[in-house]
């Protein structure tokens, strides 16, 4: 969404190349590198994937990396997009390729549904013509997969050709272990994954046949190990695949490489077949946004490229590139903003307000100044056995209540640390609303304490065919006096609900189905279900549930049910978001835009800059904002108008980490606190007013990611040995 509203008082950014070409925004992760949206120098839309520098420091990936390059660039084909250039040595390698304004065809199942026959009929022939491009100059593909395959308006494209060799080298020697993506690995490279065959490439095109028909893949899901032992020593289910293409699809699927046909056989088998057939309404629209987004990206005015290359990727420092675009979904057509606080540490934006002084993650000034103060001396040290790194914090009332899912809850007393109470008889989801909702271990009941552990029940009815599924994927949005609203996925294949329940009953009142894969939503919406201002995907408030489906905002009735508004467009559903309700105004972060809307008629009100790191967690206090990125970076918005008013570095990441190492802020009177992640653990306190770093909270030992929570002016910061409460706010 187009950036609009007031942003006087945020100062410009500098632009970031990779070699000539000017980096727009990130589009996604995959596990060697992250994808960006590039501009060349000629205003062509480019996707420049950057490699990770735990591979390019291998030499043995340099060269097979390089290899791969000058055999990519000799493929031609239609459904290839070509690579226009690449520099595979260096600090940070990278190829790039033709952009293409289009979902993968992952997205493209779970929002749309399965394809019909004639559809995959044609995504068949393109993938094969694609593939023996490809084979016909010595590549193999050795990853494809939903999220490798593009589908355009003139057709699906296969992405990430080229580099898989590379990566399975390194990853080879450091791990023994299977490259791919489980359920699509052909059986041979499962038992020997040195060996890889032009075949495995059809065998993996088999298995993305049946995902499009069927949005499953031929041998289930489950652990990994399971999964490949399945594809080993099982038959595919070919259930739902029609007639007329199961012996294609199970010829594909043979366990013996020799036999399966070579992909201009299956293109023959397949052709003709009109590639309009892919192209469902809903479908045609999301490829039609994507086409008006990249010509906005192309008429932005371009920035001039450095005149040193001391700012360039190349350049810069293995501290400074660990963590980039973690946490962003896999899908290369995702619309998020781009990191370019890479290229500087924080500096004070315009305005009166200052920025706090950047601190890396000892808490040394990052300019090589004096260390920031220390935290003070805690109110109290609770020390805890046996709780895993698992552990979430909330308050509840005055009450801090460290839990973990599965294992129970403690509450203590907030003035001494003495324990109060303990609850391990429930399985415990999430803390809502002053509340910390769960369910009974035998699933028959949802259970919600409060701060004085009264525990309170109402049958929970899940059919026992989907309970299972439920209980990995149960969330609660909210309740008022009568009604509680909960979200679950119904099947194996992501599909899930949104369920109104009288809150006496536990009567259902109504339900509506979500599109959106629900189990991929819930794992990357759940460090923000933890900790933090408002609720991931759903909220209640004002008498209505607010709940997101992929990118559009539903207003319900909270009693019927019955839809009042939608609003479109807000952002991407596998990026982390949040739900908050402020004053007069509903507030949406998603990726890295804040949009604030009106409630009863989702109007929206502003749209703040889009921040420029992606959005791990935002915290509500204060009248402010504050949004953390991945890099340890806080941004701060006046709530009533968008109005950036500052920005600050807490930490540099200093090692790779997962979306999951990254723990929301939290709000207290006059401060926010920032988590430190990855390690050394600990905590930052900024002043909500200027975001000047007060102190910084770091144990003697290491004690795993710290999650924090904040009760008026006292913090609590809970790691995965102790619990402890400090002095944060003012006198």
């Amino acid at each position: 969404m187009a950036a609009s509203g007031d942003t006087k008082g945020m100062k410009a950014q500098p632009a970031v190349f990779v070699g000539p070409h000017q980096l727009l925004r990130p589009l996604g992760e995959g596990g060697m590198g992250v994808v960006y949206l590039a501009r060349s120098p000629g205003l062509r839309l480019l996707a420049v994937k950057v490699i990770r520098p735990e591979y390019a420091e291998e030499p043995q990936f340099q060269d097979r990396f390089r290899q791969e390059v000058e055999a990519a660039r000799r493929v031609t084909g239609f459904h290839t997009p070509p690579v226009v250039d690449a520099q595979p040595r260096g600090p940070r390698p990278w190829m790039a390729t033709s952009y293409l304004p289009a979902p993968s065809l992952g997205e493209v199942v779970r929002r749309f549904g399965p394809l019909g026959e004639a559809g995959v009929r044609a995504l068949g022939a393109a993938l094969a013509e694609a593939l023996a491009a490809i084979h016909a100059v010595g590549v193999v593909h050795r990853d494809l997969k939903p999220g490798n395959v593009l589908i355009a308006r003139d057709g699906p494209r296969v992405i990430d050709f080229g580099i898989s060799r590379a990566f399975d080298a390194v990853h080879l020697t450091r791990t023994g272990m299977v490259c791919g993506t489980p359920g699509y690995i052909a059986p041979e490279r499962i038992v020997s994954a040195s060996v890889t065959y032009a075949s495995s490439d059809i065998f993996s095109l088999g298995c993305l046949l049946v995902y499009a028909l069927n949005g499953r893949t031929p041998f289930g899901t489950g652990e990994p190990a399971q999964v490949n032992r399945r594809v080993v020593y099982e038959w595919p289910d070919l259930s739902g695949v029609p007639a007329v293409l199961g012996p294609l699809v199970a010829a594909c699927l043979d366990k013996d490489p020799a036999r399966r046909p070579t992909a201009a056989a299956v293109l023959a088998a397949l052709a003709p077949a009109d590639p309009a057939a892919l192209l469902s309404p809903g479908l045609l629209a999301d490829i039609e946004a994507r086409e008006r987004q990249a010509g906005i990206d192309l008429a932005a005015p371009p920035a001039d490229p450095p005149a040193l290359p001391v700012r360039m990727w190349q350049s810069l420092s293995r501290r400074a590139l660990f963590g980039l675009g973690t946490g962003l979904g896999a899908g290369v057509a995702a619309a998020v903003g781009v990191p370019l606080l890479l290229t500087r540490r924080a500096r004070a934006t315009a305005g009166t307000a200052t920025v706090g002084k950047p601190v890396d993650a000892w808490g040394a000034d990052a300019a090589g100044a004096s260390p920031l103060p220390d935290a003070p001396a805690p109110l109290w040290s609770q020390p805890f056995s046996g709780v895993t790194v698992g552990h979430q914090l909330s308050v509840l009332g005055s009450t801090p209540v460290l839990w973990t899912e599965g294992l129970g809850a403690t509450g203590l007393d907030g003035l001494t640390g003495r324990r109060a109470w303990s609850q391990q008889q429930v399985q415990f989801f999430q803390a809502q609303n002053g509340l910390l909702y769960g369910t009974s271990l035998d699933f028959k009941s949802l259970v919600w304490l409060n701060a004085a552990a009264e525990d309170h029940r109402i049958p929970l009815t899940v059919p026992a065919e989907q309970q299972m599924y439920a209980a990995m994927s149960m969330r609660v949005f909210g309740a008022d006096d009568r009604t509680v609203v909960m979200a679950r996925q119904t099947s194996a294949t992501g599909g899930g609900v949104v369920v109104g329940a009288d809150l006496g009953s536990g009567e259902v009142l109504w339900q509506h189905e979500v599109a959106q894969d629900m189990a991929v939503s819930m794992a990357r919406h759940m460090e923000s279900e933890f900790s933090g201002s408002g609720s991931s995907m759903g909220l209640v408030a004002d008498g209505r549930c607010y709940y997101r489906d992929g990118d559009v905002l539903h207003a319900v009735d909270l009693r019927t049910g019955a839809a009042q508004w939608q609003a479109a467009g807000l952002g991407n559903a596998s990026t982390p978001s949040r739900l908050m309700r402020t004053g007069e105004l509903l507030v949406v972060v998603s990726g890295q835009t804040a949009v604030a809307l009106e409630p009863a008629t989702g109007r929206q009100r502003w749209t703040a800059p889009p921040a420029p790191q992606v959005v791990f967690g935002c915290a509500l206090g204060s009248g402010r904002l504050v949004l953390s990125g991945a890099l340890g970076t806080a941004y701060c918005l006046d709530v009533t108008t968008g109005k950036g008013l500052w920005h600050s570095t807490v930490a540099a990441v200093t090692e790779p980490g997962a979306a999951g190492d990254f723990r929301a802020p939290s709000a207290g009177d006059g401060f926010f606190a920032v988590p430190l992640s990855p390690g050394p653990f600990g905590a930052a306190v900024l002043d909500a007013a200027n975001g000047a770093v007060r102190w910084v909270a770091r144990p003697a030992s290491d004690e795993g990611r710290w999650t924090t929570a904040a009760d008026g002016k006292t913090l609590y910061c809970a790691s995965a040995t102790t619990l402890r409460a400090f002095r944060a706010g003012g006198a």
